[in-house]
């Protein structure tokens, strides 16, 4: 059991150290874009790009407060990226979506960044991009994309 967890902590300790290089490299890439957005502001329209939630949702699958994601929307609002509309079920709701802008723009940049990281994985040989595929294959059953964050 001992090693099972010596190994467990060893790729948690790796997953630590290597996230918030792949987010710098996201933050470099939007400043080069001469981008007003932060990697997290990106990532709220990628949410929004699956589909329209309300704030409460967003926040939850992003794992943040109410009020901070209302000031991210907020700031996405007035850059004319997102846009607020009555829910047609409950017009009490109000629905959060990606206005044309707001998905050309993330189109645009997720080129970019994906073009910059498909260059610094250029090198490697393909058993280690199918190690690396399956790896993150395997780190999205553990944290799936646009699931709320389960709290203990």
């Amino acid at each position: 059991m001992l090693s099972i967890m010596s190994e467990t902590n060893l790729v948690a300790t790796e997953i630590i150290r290597t996230i918030p290089s792949i987010m710098r490299l996201v933050a470099a890439e939007l400043r080069k874009q001469q981008s007003q957005l932060v990697p997290a502001q990106l990532g709220v329209m990628g949410a929004l790009a699956e589909r329209s939630c309300n704030l409460s949702e967003l926040a939850e699958v992003s794992g943040v407060s109410l009020p901070t994601m209302s000031g991210t929307v907020s700031h996405l609002v007035a850059q004319g990226l997102v846009k607020r509309t009555r829910a047609p079920h409950d017009r009490r709701m109000i629905m959060l979506e990606l206005t044309p802008d707001g998905r050309a723009q993330l189109d645009q940049l997720g080129h970019y960044i994906i073009g910059h990281i498909a260059a610094l994985l250029a090198p490697l040989s393909d058993a280690d991009l199918t190690t690396l595929q399956n790896g993150l294959i395997t780190l999205q059953k553990v944290f799936p994309p646009w699931e709320p964050f389960k709290r203990d």
